[in-house]
């Protein structure tokens, strides 16, 4: 049989034997002298079969028509059971022949044509911007659509032929289009990087690298040949490597999660302001998640020098705003803080794009997210109090007071920098804060294993002083486990999840639980073992594989009625709206994580109504981790919302004067005990 060089062949593919259409690139014999085509396919790369394995292609619909597929069987992307919202027509971008193909056009949203154009007309400026859309509005998909009209993709066979080697471009004597060569990098974390390689697989046929794991070196050195159109990449990857990847030339970089460039003084940021290229896009859905020199940052990575220096932002902007935010502003406060932000709105207007679910609110149903507010019980309160009380927290809340050997300085400046083991004010504000955390959850937290050898020392230290009144619990967990004791008279929230849990079972609900503490989702494990639950879990050891397989499982499953997550590896690009229910067991600091978590069931693609359960302990530090989230939610309605957020705070983060009823360590270090619930005073 004499097959050539650049001809069709039929040939079977090692991964399911069935034969596949390809082109051969070489033909070698081995020591045997047995021959070898090196064939590439069409979707994959080059792969060495036996010659005698090849068939013909049947050459009747002329040279490079093959009977095998029809040609609309090769649109991408295809959703046979979808409706399409739009007709199949291209959409234009500009007069140069830069349009959207219209096998992506006729499944988008207007809002997101409105996207793409966005993100077009700045690339074409050479200049960078941030598209700050809601979670759940599809910002990967406008970013496909932009990046298939400058690659002047088609979504259809020609986009195969064109992607073909130019060795095979010549000899089928077709001229390879696409001079000069574009070349586009994506970052993003590593928990949704190949979430996006399916996603650019599944809209479009486009030259992808994944720059992660082992081969990535042969890959740079082929992207600086042209042979990729899009690379995919994470920041921690980036960070090592940032040298060689700042030998190519990228036509764009596009960042994923850019709330990540936070932190002027952050590696990251560092990393990211010294990528050579001038087209920054970014993508976030909260660009300001604890307080506006975050939205500084990242602006200042997309657009440098827009909103000026730090501290001119600080001066003209944030100060005012902050103080403007205050729920005992005077008129004139007010007045400044507004006008601060329209002014700021304006600066931004042109680089900042963001919608909100209020678009899609007529395809998503209704969400209701109630507070429940637990008491701790009799046990919990008195290892609170006993912590409040140890040695240790007096420290640091007297720290600022003036030093008793009258040196004028502070206390934590001058003889009492550290404490009787010689740990800072400062480690010992986070251990402790840590461990008021863990009490207000759950008292079977205190455990010791699995925590830094420091905070064991404080837990032992704190667990001496009270246990010594409940000879019960000690003798408990010296026979078992501590962990066995998932018995809700240690933890007030147990209590209330246990009569939440039988309620959802007999309405046949699906439940999310999610928890910010992997070792408190044990203890949620132990519960659902004891009561006979038919429970998945999912945590940040989860492998990815694994992962998609307990969200179809948990989607689709009837008999499981409830999934344990982890608030952090749970937060970012899971669907599971198979829930009706989800319940946050314990709050966290910033507003944005406990949002994604809700997110993971409120989207599109939701039927039921979903409702959303706040559980926090009453008196407790979670009061005042919640109410700092209501502010810096508040903060983020003010600045980039556009209407105007409820005033219910004296605070100003970051303010000595203002420290109010939310900032400072006072305000952490406390228990209130009255019964009277603090959020609720200050809500209404």
């Amino acid at each position: 049989d004499n097959w050539h060089i650049g001809e069709k062949c039929l040939a079977p593919c090692p991964e399911n034997g069935k034969l596949h259409e390809g082109t051969i690139s070489s033909i070698e014999k081995d020591k045997n002298g047995k021959s070898f085509a090196v064939v590439s396919f069409l979707e994959s790369e080059e792969r060495k079969i036996p010659i005698t394995k090849l068939c013909r292609v049947e050459a009747t619909r002329g040279p490079w028509k093959s009977l095998i597929f029809h040609d609309s069987d090769l649109e991408k992307p295809y959703f046979p059971d979808r409706n399409l919202p739009s007709p199949a027509v291209p959409f234009k971008l500009s007069d140069n022949g830069d349009f959207i193909p219209y096998t992506i056009n006729r499944y988008l949203r207007d809002y997101q044509r409105e996207g793409a154009q966005f993100l077009y007309g700045h690339y074409a400026n050479k200049r960078g911007c941030i598209l700050g859309d809601d979670m759940g509005l599809g910002k990967t998909i406008q970013v496909i659509s932009f990046l298939a009209a400058v690659l002047h993709k088609k979504g259809t066979r020609e986009d195969i032929e064109n992607n073909m080697p130019e060795f095979l471009l010549r000899t089928m004597k077709k001229e390879s289009k696409c001079n000069p060569k574009k070349t586009f990098l994506i970052v993003a974390p590593l928990s949704v990087l190949y979430n996006w390689k399916d996603e650019l697989d599944t809209w479009g046929y486009f030259k992808i690298s994944v720059l992660h794991g082992s081969k990535k070196d042969d890959d740079l050195s082929r992207i600086k040949q042209g042979k990729y159109e899009v690379a995919l990449t994470t920041y921690e990857i980036l960070r090592l490597y940032l040298d060689e990847f700042n030998s190519v030339e990228w036509s764009a970089v596009i960042v994923d999660e850019a709330h990540r460039i936070k932190n002027p003084k952050a590696q990251i940021t560092q990393t990211m302001k010294s990528l050579k290229c001038s087209v920054r896009i970014g993508l976030t859905g909260t660009i300001l998640q604890n307080n506006m020199k975050e939205l500084w940052c990242v602006m200042d990575w997309a657009v440098p020098g827009l909103l000026g220096s730090r501290l001119h932002f600080k001066k003209k902007f944030s100060d005012p705003v902050e103080h403007g935010q205050r729920h005992t502003a005077t008129k004139r406060e007010l007045a400044t803080g507004r006008k601060a932000m329209v002014k700021l709105a304006r600066k931004m207007s042109g680089c900042f794009l963001r919608r909100t679910k209020a678009l899609i609110s007529d395809q998503l149903p209704k969400k209701e997210d109630r507070m429940v507010y637990c008491s701790l019980t009799e046990f919990q309160k008195a290892v609170y109090q006993a912590v409040l009380e140890t040695e240790d927290v007096s420290l640091v809340l007297r720290a600022g007071e003036p030093c008793s050997c009258n040196s004028g300085r502070k206390r934590k400046n001058c003889c009492y920098k550290v404490n009787a083991h010689g740990e800072t004010i400062k480690s010992l504000r986070f251990s402790y804060l840590t461990i008021l955390q863990k009490v207000a959850n759950h008292a079977a937290l205190l455990q010791t294993d699995n925590t830094s050898k420091q905070q064991e020392a404080h837990i032992k230290r704190v667990c001496s002083e009270v246990f010594s009144n409940f000879p019960d619990f000690v003798q408990l967990s010296k026979d078992a486990a501590f962990e066995t004791i998932s018995d809700p008279k240690y933890s007030g929230k147990m209590k209330v999840l246990q009569q939440l849990l039988n309620h959802f079972r007999k309405n046949k609900d699906k439940v999310l639980l999610f928890s910010f503490s992997t070792k408190l989702l044990d203890v949620l494990e132990q519960y659902c073992m004891a009561s006979g639950l038919d429970y998945r879990r999912l945590d940040g050891n989860t492998k990815s594989e694994d992962r998609i397989r307990i969200v179809r499982e948990f989607n689709s499953i009837q008999e499981i009625n409830i999934c344990l997550v982890s608030t952090m590896a749970g937060g970012l690009g899971l669907n599971f709206v198979g829930a009706n229910v989800v319940i946050l067991f314990d709050p966290t600091w910033n507003p944005a994580n406990d949002l994604q978590a809700i997110d993971r069931a409120y989207r599109i693609g939701q039927y039921k109504d979903v409702k959303v359960f706040r559980l926090i302990s009453l008196g407790t530090v979670e009061e005042m981790m919640y109410l700092r989230q209501v502010y810096k939610q508040q903060l983020h309605c003010a600045v980039v919302g556009s209407e105007n957020a409820k005033r219910y705070f004296e605070a100003v983060q970051g303010s000595k004067e203002h420290q109010g009823e939310l900032f400072g360590i006072h305000n952490l270090f406390k228990l209130r005990t009255h019964g009277s619930c603090l959020t609720k005073d200050i809500l209404e």
